[in-house]
């Protein structure tokens, strides 16, 4: 009787060995960072993508039937649009000096205590509309997509309405606004079809195309940010945002020109992995598969 089990039990230890091999090896191959094919994804994640000079403004989206999700810091582009498209800058201008007041303060020291990517600001500092935007879209500062949004339109609610006009006119149907400006929230949500005209529209923005597109910048009285984005400058990258939170997983926006002569696409990767990390990762196979085909 024991020679029998072990002769069953061999076998289906075997059997269980091998279920183990194969599905280890189709996470390599469509996890985060593996380099697999871009058409392969993670439970959850959404991809999609359009040429900035395509007519009809397409959208070509990798898996059908995207559900919006939580948006990270993608949503402090819709900010940068929004606040744009009330105070107007052209590159060059810093536009208006803001003066923080202590609910400014106490912005950062919110979202500092609940883990939030945050740029220290105190009462009675003074940053131009210019440079916090650039604190919001190079380093992703929550506290200061806040600050400027309500600086903008007078409150969050304010902010809110004025941005749901805005995505609705960018024709991004499925996006919802939420409770705060930075998407620290898990209430803005969005799909990637949305987020990639999201991205058309903001590369279409001089002044944010010209941020996006710095490693890095220095800012007086905080000193210098870095870039979030870390493929700029590989691949013909040249923006956009990057985002992480606990509801989102990885969020990543981008630019990249590519093919002879370059052509611009911009794309979204949404929901993949834990963390910006990854959803780069997959935005980078893809940047090379459409590179391959425009080539």
């Amino acid at each position: 009787m024991q020679n029998f089990r072990r002769g069953i039990a061999l076998p289906i230890a075997g059997a269980a060995m091998l279920v183990g091999i194969a599905l280890w090896l189709v996470y390599v191959v469509t996890g985060p960072g593996s380099g697999g094919p871009a058409g392969l994804y993670r439970h959850g994640a959404s991809i999609a993508f359009a040429f900035v000079d395509g007519e009809d403004g397409t959208v070509r989206v990798a898996n059908p039937g995207q559900r919006p999700q939580p948006t990270a810091s993608a949503a402090k582009v819709i900010t940068a649009l929004a606040v744009l498209g009330k105070a107007p800058l052209v590159p060059g201008e810093e536009g208006p000096v803001l003066t923080m007041t202590e609910a400014d303060s106490q912005l950062y020291w919110d979202y500092a205590t609940h883990g939030g990517s945050v740029v220290a600001v105190g009462q009675g500092q003074e940053l131009t509309q210019y440079e916090i935007l650039e604190a919001m879209l190079l380093p992703s500062a929550n506290n200061l997509a806040d600050t400027l949004a309500i600086w903008a339109f007078g409150s969050i609610d304010g902010y809110r309405s004025a941005a749901t006009q805005l995505v609705r006119s960018l024709g991004m149907k499925a996006t919802t606004i939420g409770e705060d400006a930075s998407g620290f929230s898990p209430t803005t949500t969005s799909t990637a079809e949305d987020l990639t005209r999201l991205a058309t529209a903001a590369m279409r923005e001089p002044v944010i195309a010209e941020i996006v597109a710095r490693p890095e910048a220095v800012i007086p009285g905080v000193g210098p940010v870095r870039n979030t984005n870390w493929l700029l400058g590989q691949q013909g990258v040249v923006g956009l945002k990057t985002g992480t939170t606990d509801a989102a997983g990885g969020v990543f926006l981008f630019a990249a020109t590519v093919g002879t002569p370059g052509r611009l696409v911009v794309g979204a990767v949404q929901g993949e992995g834990r963390s910006a990390d990854d959803a780069i990762d997959r935005a980078s196979a893809l940047i090379a598969e459409i590179a391959a085909t425009e080539s």
